[in-house]
């Protein structure tokens, strides 16, 4: 039997057209999503209620860890026009969930700041951020994903950095742990007239003089790692999942 599509409540999709004021989450379309139709009564529509991950199995972005629920669930949703909601199901590599989901939310925050009278030129003009390094575009504070060329924004150590930077650290950790553990041995048998088998018997207590500085070996190069780029301008990664 084919599998149902986990569609959105009509409730949930008059949610997600109103809290984007009927526009298109797409930063760089932001287009209006109904208007009026030649017959005076009846209203043109081309918004849609679009998934971030797919409502089916096959489909672009699909979480198969998702309950039925949860991917019908607003926070899976996203209110797009048709042009837009077409553009992300046919290039999911470029528009991936997380681009998604900081279309949703920078414009979920530009709509509530006007609802609440803010003066976005004002506001604009005293906003903080950067030119993106590849497209020109500005980048505000906070920002995760650049709306010009939808390069991904690192203000800190990206995870592969810090997995790299944990196995470097864990192998200088590992590699002071088994000097330790060969050379602790013998100087104690020296100096204090000891027995200690070589290596602490190859046991629990070898195991734990090594396990240690690996691990402090992995968390210190990983905090290394994360001051690098500590109150610096952030970087722009074009590649996706950073």
């Amino acid at each position: 039997m084919a599998h149902m599509r986990d569609e959105f409540p009509d409730k949930t999709k008059k949610i997600l057209q109103e809290r984007v004021a009927n526009r298109c989450s797409n930063p760089g379309c932001n287009c209006l999503t109904s208007g009026p139709n030649f017959d005076a009564e009846k209203a043109t529509r081309i918004g849609v209620a679009a998934h971030i991950t797919a409502a089916a199995p096959n489909g672009p972005r699909y979480n198969s860890s998702l309950s039925r629920e949860e991917r019908k669930h607003i926070s899976n949703g996203i209110w797009l026009c048709q042009n837009c909601a077409k553009l992300i199901d046919s290039d999911e590599k470029t528009y991936t969930e997380h681009a998604i989901r900081s279309w949703k939310s920078e414009t979920e925050c530009r709509i509530r700041n006007e609802l609440e009278g803010g003066n976005l030129l004002d506001e604009d003009a005293d906003l903080q951020g950067w030119s993106c390094g590849h497209c020109n575009t500005f980048v505000a504070e906070g920002q995760m994903v650049c709306t010009g060329c939808q390069a991904e924004v690192a203000y800190h150590a990206t995870k592969y950095e810090v997995i790299e930077a944990r196995k470097l650290g864990g192998l200088f950790g590992a590699m002071i742990g088994g000097m330790l553990n060969f050379s602790v041995p013998n100087l104690l048998n020296s100096y204090f007239n000891l027995n200690i088998p070589n290596n602490w018997g190859l046991g629990l207590y070898s195991l734990f003089i090594v396990a240690v500085p690996a691990i402090i070996g992995a968390l210190l190069l990983e905090e290394i790692k994360h001051s690098q780029y500590r109150n610096k301008p952030p970087r722009f990664f074009r590649q996706r999942n950073i």
